[in-house]
C-alpha cells in the first residue's frame, strides 16, 4: 500500500516510544473525539502489545513517509463488522511537524482502498470535533461525507463540543476517485 509521500505498515512494538509521547501529549488530544489521560510506559507497551495481534475486529496501521520511513501517525479500521461491512477509522499525525500537509489524506485513501477491495467492506465511518477545520477539510477532501452531529458528544478544555460524523461508501469512493 504505497504512495508518493506515505505508507502504512502493521503496527510493532518498536513503535513503542512515539506511541508513549503521543498519548501523553495533551495538545494531540485536544483535537480527537477522545478524552485525555496521562497514560504510563507499562499502559502503552500493553495497549501496543494488544493493538499489534491478530484480530478479525480491528487493524491498526503506522503511517510512515515514504522518503525517510519515519512513523509520523497512526490510522486504525476498529469495530469491523463483516456481515454490515463496515468499519470505524480512526487516525492522526502524531509528529506536529507533519500535520497539515496531506499525509493523512494520502494515508486514508490507502486504507479506503485496502477496507472496500481487499477486506471487502462497504462503509467506512470517523467521528470528529466539530471544530477542527483541518480534519473537517482533509475528510471532505477524501470524498468523506458528514452524515449526522452528535451535539455536546465530547467534553475538551472545560466545554461540551458537537462531534461530526463522517462516512464513505464503496460507491462514493468509486466516485470520488473515479475508479472501477
Amino acid at each position: 500500500m504505497m504512495s508518493k509521500r506515505v505508507f502504512l505498515r502493521p503496527l510493532d512494538l518498536t513503535d513503542l516510544q512515539r506511541i508513549y509521547q503521543w498519548h501523553n501529549d495533551a495538545q494531540l488530544y485536544s483535537t480527537l473525539t477522545g478524552p485525555y489521560h496521562p497514560v504510563g510506559m507499562q499502559a502503552i507497551e500493553q495497549w501496543l502489545t494488544d493493538r499489534v495481534q491478530y484480530s478479525e475486529k480491528e487493524i491498526n496501521f503506522a503511517i510512515c513517509l515514504t522518503e525517510s520511513s519515519e512513523h509520523i501517525g497512526n490510522m486504525y479500521l476498529r469495530e469491523i463488522d463483516y456481515v454490515s461491512r463496515n468499519a470505524l477509522l480512526g487516525a492522526f499525525i502524531g509528529n506536529q511537524e507533519h500535520r497539515g500537509k496531506g499525509y493523512a489524506s494520502e494515508a486514508l485513501l490507502q486504507v479506503a482502498e485496502y477496507a472496500f477491495y481487499v477486506l471487502g467492506l462497504n462503509r467506512l465511518y470517523m467521528y470528529v470535533l466539530a471544530d477542527n477545520a483541518g480534519a473537517v477539510k482533509h475528510l471532505q477532501k477524501c470524498g468523506f461525507l458528514v452524515e449526522g452531529t452528535m451535539r455536546e458528544h465530547s467534553f475538551k478544555n472545560g466545554k461540551f463540543k458537537d462531534v461530526l460524523i463522517f462516512g464513505m461508501c464503496e460507491s462514493d469512493y468509486k466516485e470520488h476517485n473515479n475508479t472501477i
